[in-house]
């Protein structure tokens, strides 16, 4: 058994579990509430959504009945519910993070400004975070987890999602002193920058997703977000704006197509990027390399390839059930999948189409935006705005479609999302 399994077990035994509470009750937050029920040691007592049927939903599916499933609307009444074993469903995602014996939250809403306030709130309140709202830590999170560190709690991004998949892949590769050339993953969905919610409502409604997230699916807003989130945990790059996003036909082909020799696309060693086709999908890869003529002959007898580059790939990432395990990994040894650790690279914002002064911006998987993976160095200088911060904004400027947002364009919502990105700025640009 390994060490965690072990633990699980042994506390499943002695009828004691992590407790672990969801906010957002989509696909992902629901699948997450009814997989717990299947791993040993971890149980989902919490679910915010503010769509409330849809959390009481979730426990019904764990075996709930509706007299068993507590509906509050106040910390007090969460933790008499809890005191008595009972689940909690609630409107309010803020307050699953203030009950007293919840250990870790995760964040599963979509919106980044609802996942930073429930990060913020949870760290507060001493509570680990498990993000799964890649909008949020693309926008704001080294500044999460630098708050976290202060107040003694784990700020992680999700284990099973990419990006904490690629991560593992990256510690992995690192800790052998494999030098990476790339990282990043297969994009699941044909690339459509022009994608609106309307014209995607059917295809989302068969595969049981909100419009607006798949949207941001197919026009590629989300894999730029992910590969914002692993740059930041890691230091590397974008080589290009929007990365190159190569077609391949095969896994095979990503040593020599994620290379700077050859055939390669890359200028520079050491970024992040991502893959079309050639079942690389739903998996993530590191294309690693070495200087060591040996390790290069045992590379070539153990068939992964023969060089000077290697891909290592994993070809699953589980995101509706691993978070669960990075929720334990954070209560039982403080131990993180994924932390972002300064600004390397943002997802700065496009325009989908021609927009006029005085339009309003939809946001992520709106019609009118999407995002773009650019070096930190690069947007900071060319004033452009992340597309975190784009929902419910105005329009100052004239923008035509493809080109860049600045701050200069808009007038931002300020809400929590917009403090934290300020305090972000201030505390890495000082």
């Amino acid at each position: 058994m390994t060490r965690l399994y072990a633990q699980l077990e042994a506390l499943e035994s002695t009828d004691e579990q992590v407790s672990v509470a969801v906010v957002g009750a989509g696909r992902m937050g629901r699948s997450l509430a009814v997989g717990s029920a299947h791993v040993d040691g971890v149980r989902v007592t919490a679910i915010a959504d503010i769509e409330v049927e849809r959390a009481r939903e979730a426990f019904r599916e764990l075996g709930y009945t509706d007299g068993q499933i507590a509906l509050v609307e106040s910390v007090s009444e969460g933790n008499e519910a809890r005191g008595n074993g009972q689940p909690v469903a609630t409107p309010d995602a803020l307050l699953p993070p203030q009950l007293a014996d919840v250990d870790a939250v995760i964040g599963a809403t979509g919106d980044p400004d609802v996942g930073a306030t429930v990060a913020l709130r949870a760290i507060e309140h001493g509570t680990h975070v498990v993000m799964l709202t890649d909008e949020t830590d693309a926008t704001v999170g080294p500044y999460l987890s630098t708050l976290a560190a202060q107040s003694g709690v784990v700020y992680s991004g999700a284990a099973g999602d990419e990006p904490g998949a690629i991560m593992e892949l990256y510690d992995s590769a690192r800790s052998l002193g494999f030098d990476v050339v790339a990282a990043g993953k297969g994009k699941n969905n044909p690339l459509d920058r022009e994608a609106t919610p309307a014209g995607l409502a059917d295809r989302a409604d068969r595969k049981g997703l909100n419009p607006e997230i798949y949207t941001a699916f197919v026009d590629g807003t989300n894999s730029m977000l992910e590969m914002t989130m692993v740059a930041n945990a890691t230091g590397l790059r974008v080589d290009r704006r929007g990365c190159h996003g190569v077609r391949v036909s095969g896994v095979d082909e990503l040593a020599d197509v994620f290379s700077t020799d050859g055939d390669g696309v890359l200028s520079r060693a050491g970024v992040v990027d991502f893959a079309l086709g050639g079942d690389v999908a739903p998996g993530v890869f590191v294309v690693v390399t070495t200087d060591d003529a040996t390790i290069h002959d045992d590379m070539s007898y153990l068939k992964l390839g023969t060089g000077p580059n290697y891909a290592l790939h994993r070809n699953y990432h589980i995101p509706t059930m691993e978070p669960l395990l990075g929720a334990a990994r954070s209560e039982l040894y403080g131990d993180a999948a994924l932390v972002p650790e300064e600004p390397v690279v943002d997802t700065v914002t496009v325009a989908k189409r021609d927009l006029a002064a005085g339009e309003a911006i939809d946001g992520i998987g709106g019609s009118t935006v999407y995002g773009l993976a650019e070096n930190a160095d690069v947007a900071l200088r060319e004033n452009l705005v992340p597309i975190g911060l784009l929902k419910g904004a105005t329009l100052t400027s004239d923008v035509d479609e493809g080109e860049p947002i600045t701050y200069d364009d808009v007038e931002l919502q300020r809400g929590e999302l917009f403090h934290l990105r300020q305090l972000q700025e201030s505390h890495f640009q000082a």
